[in-house]
């Protein structure tokens, strides 16, 4: 039913709530009637938290929890499916529309699910929650909009402003956040009360007046109101007040100079956040001293995110920005933002394929909001860019399982340019997605019009790696003989060309035709060869791949011991390699572990997990997805299909860390207990140090040293040294799953 991972399940929020106690109970109530609940409101009157609140204190009462869905950054229509089913943690699969997915997937659950900021997709929510309520008798829907979807049986709930004394205290409070020694007198009171009743009671508009505190007294703050800033814009519509928002934006908008104006602007185009550089790069000059007085003003957010602050405007906020920057024309700065997101795909690309790939992993998961946007805009303005975008993050979908929309993105733009080398480089990641959905026809044309685009350019790496390509579709087709004839052209062409991980990739494929020949002692030696390549090129993705085909090989031939240490040492390299996670390869391999263990309900969860992210779009070769299949039919076998179906199901819904530890687990009664000192040595084993750096560390002799880890083998039973560190990550896993902190898979 899911992806393996969990939903955005609704947490309880840090900050304190205020005056809406009656609002919460009246929300409740209606869906006790209702299926589908609309709060609407102006922008800032809190909406988002009161659909919070209500889902922190219903979530027990549903059999299945309460999850919340952000549409904030969703950009555009087509991509509201996709966001809704990542939110609620189901998986693609092909042949449904996302949609479809995502219905079938909550058909039988007794679930509440909460659509936040609705307004900028309205038909498109409405269609989603249309299907939800058509297909899902058990799904309650609350929605957030500042307009009503129109669905049949909708209930509205129209949010009214914050009585005076929450709106004081909510004032209060905020206010001692920024500057925690403040104490209201009397006269004081007066004012906030003044100030809260100029804000019209919204809850953003406060808080923005309350971070003012930090430089101004409440009378300062009143008197500013009185006299610059007239902000009780109404309206006849009652749900469409924004006018008070605007007026709240505006207020600290106009005591900005002309110039920090139009930063402000220029910042809206980012969707998610943002960094000093993307800024500079975005407006094209150095803003270090404006974006400090932006935060200063509370326009901007600063957040730290570890060695570098990242700034985001609030949603509200930010949509005041947009607004503006469309009046003044915007075709330059969002140009640029497509281009600072452009090279950074571009960077990423590469980066993804070398050793330090975590760095250019989070970054890029970081920027997808800010991705998406580049290319919706370029989609409309300048395609080719669009295109380039979506072509440079083609590996980056692959190895997060992404394959449904990276197809699609790339099937929509392809033909938007002339360039024949970035059409053909297109054409091999469509060619890519294709055979991951095994439409090897489909795969088969990307392929051969990229090979003979490669043919007329003259490229003889472009050539090699399009044969390997078509090696693929034609080992798929069943023809072993002429994949590796291809795969035998694409090597001597890397070859003289000095490119030993190209060279190492093709490998791997033709260890995969062998495989398919039967030929598993041939398929070994690829594999191994390729690990070679890894190794001299220190390409972690490309060494996980050939681990895992010496660990099938192994399989094959009865030798789990080889097996789990092949499997261990891609695990181990999964800590720094996290594009991994989100393939299913090493998860179906892991599951025919254990499975060859004994260990039948881990082997059923691993496989959970694996046919949740296979369903995505990310499939695994028919040779090696019937090998593992077969491991698992008997552990299906052993257990019954009703508890099968269950622990597959639980697997599907475990985090990255739990399903490493599954994984990682052992056979009972190998875990002889270890002494303080070899626990030592053994952690600093994990942490990666050799002998000599332990000895030095924990100031005793290299032989003591060496002598040590001897026992921790004997007593754990391991084979070497990969096999310490992936004990000590299992064990780490289990006492702190978030040790590693590992994405949580969606």
């Amino acid at each position: 039913m899911t992806g393996p991972g969990t939903r955005c399940w609704v947490s309880t929020p840090l900050s304190r709530f205020f005056g809406r106690a009656d609002e919460t109970r009246a929300v409740r109530a209606l869906l006790d009637g209702a299926r589908l609940v609309t709060v609407v409101g102006p922008p800032g009157s809190g909406k988002t938290r009161l659909g919070t609140e209500v889902g922190v204190e219903l979530r027990s009462g549903f059999r299945d929890g309460a999850c919340f869905v952000d549409l904030t950054s969703v950009g555009d229509a087509a991509s509201v499916p996709s966001a809704v089913a990542a939110a609620l943690g189901v998986a693609q699969r092909p042949g449904y529309t996302v949609t479809e997915a995502v219905v079938e997937a909550l058909a039988t659950a007794e679930l509440l699910v909460i659509l936040d900021n609705c307004e900028h997709l309205v038909e498109a929510a409405a269609t989603m929650t249309g299907a939800l309520l058509s297909g899902c008798a058990e799904v309650r829907l609350l929605a957030t909009s500042r307009l009503a979807l129109g669905v049949g049986g909708e209930q509205l709930f129209p949010l009214p402003p914050l009585d005076l004394e929450p709106s004081v205290a909510l004032f209060a409070d905020r206010a001692r956040l920024v500057r925690p020694t403040v104490s209201f007198d009397g006269d004081d009171q007066r004012h906030i009360e003044r100030i809260c009743l100029r804000m019209d009671g919204l809850p953003l508009a406060i808080e923005l007046a309350a971070a003012w505190i930090r430089v101004l007294s409440p009378a300062q703050l009143r008197h500013r109101l009185d006299t610059v800033l007239p902000m009780l814009i109404s309206t006849e519509d009652p749900v469409s007040r924004q006018g008070t928002m605007e007026a709240t934006v505006g207020w600290s908008y106009r005591l900005l100079t002309p110039a920090r104006q139009f930063l402000f602007d220029q910042l809206s185009v980012f969707v998610g956040g943002f960094d000093l550089a993307a800024a500079e790069a975005v407006t094209n000059r150095g803003v270090l001293d404006d974006l400090a007085a932006l935060v200063d003003h509370s326009l901007v957010l600063a957040e730290d995110s570890g060695a570098s602050m990242r700034y985001r405007l609030l949603e509200p906020v930010r949509q005041y920005g947009v607004t503006a920057l469309a009046e003044r024309g915007e075709g330059d700065t969002r140009a640029r933002h497509a281009e600072h997101y452009l090279a950074l795909a571009k960077r990423g690309d590469v980066g993804l394929r070398r050793a330090d790939v975590t760095r250019h992993l989070l970054e890029l998961r970081a920027e997808e909001g800010n991705l998406l946007a580049a290319m919706a805009w370029a989609r409309d303005n300048d395609p080719e860019t669009a295109l380039r975008i979506a072509t440079a993050l083609a590996y980056f979908w692959e190895r997060r399982g992404a394959v449904n929309d990276g197809r699609a993105w790339l099937a929509e733009l392809l033909d938007a340019t002339a360039d024949e080398r970035l059409r053909a480089a297109a054409l091999a990641g469509l060619g890519r997605f294709a055979w991951r959905q095994r439409d090897n026809d489909a795969a088969r044309a990307c392929y051969a019009e990229n090979l003979a685009i490669m043919r007329r350019l003259g490229d003889p790496l472009g050539i090699a790696r399009a044969l390997r390509g078509l090696a693929l579709t034609e080992c798929a087709a069943g023809d072993t003989a002429t994949a590796a004839d291809l795969c035998e052209q694409s090597l001597r062409l890397l070859a003289g060309q000095g490119d030993d991980t190209g060279s190492g990739w093709t490998l791997t494929v033709l260890a995969l035709v062998k495989f398919a020949d039967g030929d598993w002692a041939g398929a070994e030696r690829c594999a191994r060869q390729a690990l070679d390549a890894s190794r001299d090129q220190r390409s972690v993705a490309l060494a996980a791949t050939a681990h895992l085909g010496v660990a099938y090989a192994a399989a094959n031939t009865g030798d789990t011991a080889t097996y789990r240490g092949q499997l261990t040492a891609v695990l181990v390299d999964l800590r720094d390699a996290l594009p991994v996670v989100d393939d299913p390869d090493w998860l179906w391999a892991a599951s025919g572990l254990a499975a060859n263990e004994g260990r039948t309900r881990a082997a059923l969860r691993l496989a959970g997990a694996a046919r949740a992210v296979h369903d995505r779009g990310s499939r695994m070769p028919d040779t090696l997805m019937i090998f593992s299949e077969e491991a698992v039919d008997r552990a299906r076998r052993e257990v019954g299909d009703r508890a099968a179906a269950r622990f597959m199901a639980q697997g599907a819904a475990m985090t990255t860390e739990q399903l490493m530890a599954e994984a990682l687990e052992r056979p009972a009664d190998t875990d002889r207990p270890l002494s303080t000192r070899e626990r030592e040595v053994a952690g600093l084993v994990g942490d990666g140090l050799t002998n000599e750096q332990i000895a030095t560390r924990l100031f005793l002799s290299r032989r003591t040293v060496e002598s040590h880890v001897e026992r921790i083998k004997s007593k754990l039973e391991l084979g070497g040294r990969n096999e310490i560190i992936a004990w000590v990550i299992g064990r780490r896993l289990e006492e702190d799953p978030g040790v590693y902190g590992y994405p949580r898979r969606r």
